[in-house]
């Protein structure tokens, strides 16, 4: 432990010197002393046990952080930021990891690794360098805050898929039971009653108690989410996030911060003792690789959430640059993956590696990020500008019909924005279940009813789709919406004539039919492609019934009311008089558009 720590302290203070943070030193230690240095036999063991203690106050640490009455009120532009970039670094992960060969579980594995930026180092390297200020520094940690979020889901449904290959069916059944019913306890109840209680003990004890207890508290919900199933460190977020929400949250921080120091250290020096120096020389075209991908792919996701919550796009830019840095999650969900034996030695190094040259780079990206973003407005070809300034219009006309828009239809659009964001997480959640349930499933109906397991492939296909079809239904609504806001906006501007488009034709059930064709098409699951086509066939034969028999309904409908309408229009002629909508009209008429896309 002596070496360790004060080997630790040293590289750190050498490092801080290059302006490189102490992450950074923390892992090169554990590198340096996995390869270079004989420690006893039982180094090992006490290593692990403080690690594991470092890793709960890592993510106790980050729980408190999360402010969650905070994010409901000024997170609403941070949330937009999010939904846009989060699926991106996601779907970029898993894409990369197919391309280069690696199963589901692993390609999955890496977008949820790559999926999140190191709050601790951008803050460090933003404050250093000054480049953005105190408001937009609270944007990108609430960004941070709800990419945390969105890891600790990733991690809760990573760990039966890690687990899954070494499980019966019924083990792996009773672990997602088991998972599903912690995370529910704890977000829709604990969350409730876990501050009230604190609050109440904390009126009745001093702070000294208080925090012990809080402490307390933090290892029952790691050892409760081990017994489970899920690593310690969900258990410890989960009671940071309710700890924080109480009162005596400042107390309990003070109390624990020389602890978590410490034992944070600890963590990542044995992060870095699982890396062998001659695997990252071997590597180092992989870890070149990883670092591109995650560069890019967060940059171009950050600027593009930016672009669509209608942020400035100096702010975007440097934004993005800032989080072009691996996040603690990286550490803790390959450290995970390396111990279920999902990644080997080679690839858990290579992602390590990666990780700490994001670091070595991200001070240098973001001191000249004004300078970069100025001299690419200057370069830019003219294509990319004409196409830049048209989808620019495109979103100035959708706010634009947002701001002319009812109160009701505002607040409407925002729930359904939210909505949209867990709609999809809803949809990456039942497609990895289904895509883990083929096998399994079909297995056990062909043991227990007979057929083969082609046909039973089908049936658990077409349940697929009619799981799949009600949030497709809605997501398809609200892109209905958001189309209905463009389309407003457009009118409002150039006072043109409201001309039939094709959406107007196709029902929110039917757009959402497509959706999920398309995705569980995009999803493995070992059916042949003649029978994926003839599904498809079937599928839009029903939708195309379903269609016509609408429109069907909606001319007999109209046709029904002509008459009156003519009839009206003959006597307001013969009045001399015309029929004006008042504003009155026209925003209950928009009430009634409102509620139809809410049904």
């Amino acid at each position: 432990m002596a070496i360790l720590i004060v080997l630790a302290a040293f590289t750190s203070i050498i490092l801080s010197k290059l302006k490189l943070p102490s992450l950074v030193g923390f892992l090169i230690t554990g590198i340096i002393i996995a390869n270079y240095i004989e420690l006893p036999s039982v180094t090992d063991e006490v290593v692990s046990m403080f690690s594991n203690l470092g890793l709960i106050m890592l993510m106790f640490a980050i729980g408190m952080e999360i402010d969650i009455s905070k994010l409901k009120t000024q997170g609403r532009f941070a949330v937009l930021i999010a939904i846009i970039q989060i699926p991106i670094m996601l779907f970029a992960g898993m894409i990369a990891g197919s391309a280069m060969g690696y199963d589901s579980v692993q390609s999955i594995t890496l977008g949820a690794i790559l999926s999140g930026a190191s709050t601790a180092v951008v803050l460090a390297v933003l404050k250093a360098n000054k480049v953005l200020d105190h408001n937009k520094m609270d944007i990108l940690i609430l960004v941070m805050i709800i990419e945390d979020i969105s890891q600790v889901i990733m991690i809760s449904v990573l760990t039966p898929m890690m687990q899954g290959s070494n499980m019966s069916t019924d083990s792996l059944v009773v672990l997602i039971i088991n998972i599903a019913a912690f995370m529910f306890l704890c977000f829709f109840i604990g969350l409730r009653i876990m501050p009230r209680l604190i609050n109440w003990i904390y009126e009745r004890s001093n702070d000294e108690l208080i925090s012990l207890l809080c402490v307390g508290l933090v290892f029952v919900f790691a050892l409760l989410a081990h017994i489970i199933g899920l690593s310690v460190a969900i258990g410890a977020f989960l009671a940071g996030v309710m700890i924080g929400m109480s009162r005596p949250k400042h107390v309990v921080e003070r109390f624990i911060d020389p602890l978590k120091t410490l034992f944070m250290a600890i963590f990542f020096i044995s992060v870095g003792m699982e890396v062998s120096v001659d695997s990252l020389f071997d590597n180092i075209p992989m870890i070149i690789t990883i670092y591109v991908i995650f560069a890019i792919c967060m940059f171009i996701a950050v600027n593009t959430g930016y672009w669509v919550a209608n942020g400035d796009s100096r702010s975007g830019w440097i934004s993005a640059m800032a989080m072009c840095t691996m996040g603690e999650f990286a550490f803790i969900i390959s450290k995970q993956a390396l111990d279920f034996e999902v990644f080997d030695n080679s690839f858990y190094s290579s992602i390590i590696g990666a990780a700490i040259l994001s670091m070595i780079i991200l001070p240098m990206l973001v001191r000249t990020s004004n300078k970069t973003y100025d001299a690419i407005n200057k370069i830019c070809p003219g294509f990319i500008r004409r196409f830049s300034a048209f989808m620019t219009r495109q979103r100035d006309l959708f706010y634009h019909g947002l701001s002319v828009a009812s109160a009701r239809s505002r607040e409407n659009f925002r729930k359904g924005l939210t909505n949209a964001g867990f709609l999809i997480i809803l949809i990456v959640i039942i497609e990895i279940a289904f895509f883990f349930l083929y096998d399994p499933v079909s297995a056990w109906l062909t043991r227990n009813f007979g057929s083969d397991e082609s046909t039973w492939r089908i049936a658990i296909l077409f349940a697929n789709i009619i799981v799949l079809i009600e949030p497709s239904r809605r997501l398809a609504n609200f892109m209905h919406m958001t189309i209905r806001m463009i389309e407003k906006g457009r009118n409002m501007v150039s006072d043109s004539e409201d001309m039939p488009k094709i959406y107007n034709y196709l029902t929110t059930l039917t757009i959402g039919s497509f959706i999920t064709v398309v995705i569980v098409i995009l999803v493995p699951n070992g059916i042949p492609n003649i029978i994926h086509i003839l599904v498809i066939l079937i599928v839009f034969a029903l939708i195309l019934l379903y269609q016509v028999y609408k429109n069907k309904k909606e001319m007999e409908k109209t046709s029904s009311s002509n008459p009156d309408t003519e009839g009206q229009s003959e006597a307001d002629t013969e009045d001399g008089s015309e029929s004006v909508p008042t504003t009155d009209n026209v925003e209950e008429k928009e009430e009634i558009a409102t509620e139809v896309t809410d049904e």
